[in-house]
């Protein structure tokens, strides 16, 4: 029925919760004055609610009294016996916004943080002018990533009890629409209203992630071959300072293609000391990161004064799951006010940052991260992955880490997942490398939501491949020192977010309300409708 889908002011859609709202009851006991007071705010549901104005509401109200009596629906006597009843001694707010309802807070903030600064739309507008926001969301992926949140057991936790932080974004790369995002760890959030959200809001040094940005982007665009030679064991240039993660030096120099896998830094730096650092940051300009306040050294090879998020890392990677076309990350398609007239829409646009031979060659290259460098741990069962890991140093013990990265992606999605304690200090900090944090909420947010893909695949072949190397971690290998994720944990995964979404849509039918108004509702429905 019309009225159960209508707008009815303050927020409120549909008869049942505005008779809670107004009345205090249920749209099956209204009286007769309550429910042509409900019908008349049809016409101007911010105009005429009794909470806007009970003189607006309550002449109203007398219009529809009349307009049923000449309907034949009630007679005089009723009429009068309705329009005497005063308007204030009605109202009562019984309406509880159900944070049940609230299923996907991670998403639904973000909806609202988007509708606010790209539409210009306030708060106050959003939540009581009758929006509807249609998104990108796909439920199947925001259920499985937000199960995978509530498993606390995934992220670290401090002595004093206080969890590490995380965010993670789902976007699919040829349209930039966000299909899923996570930005608390379940132990941390009060689910409320806009809650911080550490996948789109946080500033982030993006550690070794950047290096396909800002080093090997710009190498490969000169014309350097993927297994051509680089400087493994240059440890200083001039005051600057540089090492591999825990001193590793295997040989004096590795080709790119194990550079980039491996995440090393010597050669990062000393590609980006060849290359020159203008090229380094006209690169990451070109991916959207904001090199505007980043000083000019050659520390941006590691992400040195760089900050990001998921969200906006996971636009840059998708440049390369997209054939150097780069979108633009999103979460609203469209927006239409009450009357059901579209206000604001999406336009997809993309842009070229680099050629399509560019774009396959990193692919290939960060293939390899994930068979046979530092993504081993965070590889998906069953599927094929290109990306890259990354860490920064905790400052006070380069031991510790303060962030710790994993993106992967497919033809079909971009996934990018960021962990660490919101303030790095000696008490709070992450222990290890990526493989012993990030790496395990990756892989189970990428098992989870992959098999909701079209399974596209690449038509590229991984880097160590075509030079005779064979994958250290093939796609079907079990990983059997990992009991963290078994098939009977992925399959409670699974289950648990279907009954999630199964949920949301129950939610959606109930709002509905059908088949509970009694006959004096009805025939105020059969006018109105």
């Amino acid at each position: 029925m019309y009225l159960n889908n209508a707008y009815f002011g303050n927020g409120v859609w549909g008869v049942e919760d505005a008779s809670k709202k107004y009345f205090g009851v249920s749209a099956s006991e209204v009286s007769l004055d309550q429910a042509a007071t409900l019908a008349g705010m049809l016409k101007g549901p911010e105009l005429y609610n009794p909470l806007n104005s009970v003189q607006d509401s309550t002449n109203r109200r007398d219009t529809v009294l009349q307009n049923m009596v000449a309907a034949g629906y009630i007679d005089k006597n009723q009429e009068t016996e309705a329009a005497e009843v005063d308007m204030n001694s009605q109202l009562h707010d019984k309406y509880e916004g159900k944070i049940s309802d609230y299923r996907y807070p991670s998403y639904f903030d973000a909806v609202v943080n988007e509708a606010v600064s790209k539409y210009n739309l306030t708060e106050e507008e959003i939540v009581n002018n009758g929006y509807r926001i249609y998104t990108e969301l796909d439920q199947n992926y925001q259920a499985n990533m937000q199960v995978v949140y509530e498993n606390t057991a995934l992220f670290p936790r401090a002595e004093d009890g206080t969890f590490a932080q995380s965010g993670s974004v789902a976007l699919e790369p040829k349209t930039g629409g966000v299909r899923g995002v996570v930005g608390q760890v379940a132990g941390n959030d009060k689910t409320g209203f806009r809650n911080f959200n550490y996948a789109t809001q946080s500033k982030r040094s993006p550690g070794s992630t950047i290096k396909p940005l800002v080093v090997y982007t710009p190498a490969v665009e000169a014309g350097w071959a993927l297994n051509k030679q680089l400087d493994n064991h240059t440890m200083q240039y001039d005051s600057y300072k540089v090492d591999n993660y825990a001193g590793i030096k295997t040989s004096r120099e590795v080709p790119m293609y194990q550079a980039l896998a491996e995440s090393l830094n010597l050669p990062a730096v000393a590609t980006v000391n060849d290359l020159g650092v203008d090229k380094a940051f006209e690169a990451g300009e070109k991916f959207g990161l904001n090199m505007e306040k980043v000083d000019r050294v050659l520390g941006v090879a590691l992400g040195s004064g760089v900050e990001t998020n998921p969200l906006q890392m996971a636009q840059a990677y998708a440049a390369f799951a997209n054939e150097g076309l780069m979108p633009e990350a999103h979460f609203i398609s469209r927006i239409e006010n009450a009357s059901g007239q579209v206000v604001a829409s999406h336009k997809n646009s993309q842009k070229r940052v680099i050629d399509k031979a560019v774009a396959d060659k990193m692919t290939s290259m960060m293939l390899g991260t994930f068979t046979n460098g530092t993504g081993i741990s965070s590889s998906p069962a069953d599927y094929v992955m290109a990306g890259k890991t990354g860490t920064t140093e905790a400052v006070f013990n380069p031991e510790y880490t303060s962030d710790q990265w994993v993106i992967g992606y497919t033809p079909d999605v971009v996934i990018s997942h960021w962990l660490g304690f919101p303030t790095t200090d000696e008490n709070h900090y992450l222990a290890g490398s990526t493989s012993n944090g990030a790496a395990h909420v990756f892989r189970n947010i990428a098992n989870t939501i992959l098999p909701y893909t079209p399974g596209s695949t690449f038509t590229v072949e991984n880097a160590y491949k075509q030079n005779g190397i064979a994958p250290a971690n093939t796609k079907r290998q079990v990983q059997t020192n990992d009991n963290s994720q078994t098939d009977d944990n992925l399959s409670d995964i699974r289950g648990r977010a279907q009954s999630l979404v199964d949920e949301a849509s129950r939610a959606i039918s109930d709002a509905k309300i059908k088949e509970k108004a009694q006959t004096i509702w009805d025939s105020v429905v059969n006018l109105f409708r």
